[in-house]
């Protein structure tokens, strides 16, 4: 069976040649991390972490090193060094587990709580790996238990996904039960947003990528636009449904302080439409009415 390249219709992006000289020396990880800033222009290494399913930040940070060795990336001008990435311990030994679960009850309590949450067993190794979270790295058990409660609901039910989500908390700032909860509290109102805005621009909220959430965050939480204004950027977008052609119409909006559906009207946004925004009500004057005594005068010609 042989294959061919389909034609492109205009969704395709520029690949530098760059990319293709270091093919041999680049990992599965660099390529990937490589197409996904060419794609959202992002060198966040959480967000690509996340976005890309990578083992951890670390594995993010390192193809950003690549790439920044070869030449494909720069850094950033008067930009803050970045912070160095904390160092795991290793897991606890089944002996330090045993002499850990006598010295605190908290670890039984976890051990049992956390496979319930997760919704299976934990074998020797992820229980060790379970509590080293508790024991060396000092993350309060509430904490880890509503972590496995959120990953479970999404479908993911192992230690090892557990461990990445708290690395992500905690990269957002969430160390403790009630920043958790807060958290949580925050991601399912940007789940409800997401599918508003997925229904005001007609498409669905499946098909959004991790940097079209990044702009529906940007235009509730940063912007604080409404579903109105969103609904008033989608009539200014000439049909387009594509969240970042929506995303440069609000910025620009954002930028020029304009804040309401009636300040984009008044800003000329809709030129040439059968728009009035400069008077509240109808000034009951209609010009098809002549006074009967007004002759009409036609305009003579050159």
């Amino acid at each position: 069976m042989t294959y061919r390249l389909r034609s492109q219709t205009g969704d395709s992006i520029a690949v530098p040649q760059l990319i293709f000289t270091n093919l041999t020396r680049a990992t599965g990880d660099h390529m990937r991390v490589a197409l996904y800033i060419l794609a959202t222009h992002s060198t966040d290494p959480k967000d690509i972490a996340h976005a890309l399913a990578l083992k951890n930040v670390q594995a993010a940070q390192k193809a950003l090193d690549f790439w920044h060795g070869v030449g494909l990336l720069e850094l950033e001008r008067d930009a803050a060094p970045p912070a160095p990435l904390p160092v795991k311990q290793p897991p606890l030994t089944a002996e330090e587990l045993r002499m850990a679960a006598m010295r605190d009850p908290m670890v039984s309590t976890l051990a049992t709580e956390a496979q319930a949450y997760l919704g299976q067993s934990l074998g020797q190794k992820d229980i060790q790996r379970l509590v080293s979270l508790y024991v060396n790295e000092s993350i309060p058990v509430d904490l880890i238990l509503l972590c496995a409660a959120h990953i479970s609901s999404q479908g993911r039910h192992s230690v090892t996904q557990l461990e990445r989500e708290l690395d992500r908390w905690a990269q957002e700032g969430v160390t403790t039960g009630q920043e958790a909860e807060a958290y949580l509290q925050r991601l399912k109102e940007r789940g409800q947003r997401e599918e508003k805005a997925a229904a005001i621009l007609g498409i669905p909220v499946g098909s959004l990528t991790f940097a079209d959430k990044r702009c529906i965050r940007r235009w509730y939480e940063e912007f604080g636009y409404s579903d109105a204004m969103l609904e008033e950027a989608v009539l200014h977008g000439n049909g387009s449904k594509d969240p970042k052609y929506i995303n440069g119409i609000l910025k620009s909006w954002y930028a020029k302080g304009w804040r309401t559906p009636a300040d984009a009207r008044g800003g000329g946004s809709l030129a040439g439409a059968n728009v009035r925004v400069d008077r509240q009500a109808p000034s009951g004057n209609d010009i098809l009415q002549r006074p009967a005594r007004r002759p009409l005068r036609l305009k003579q010609e050159e």
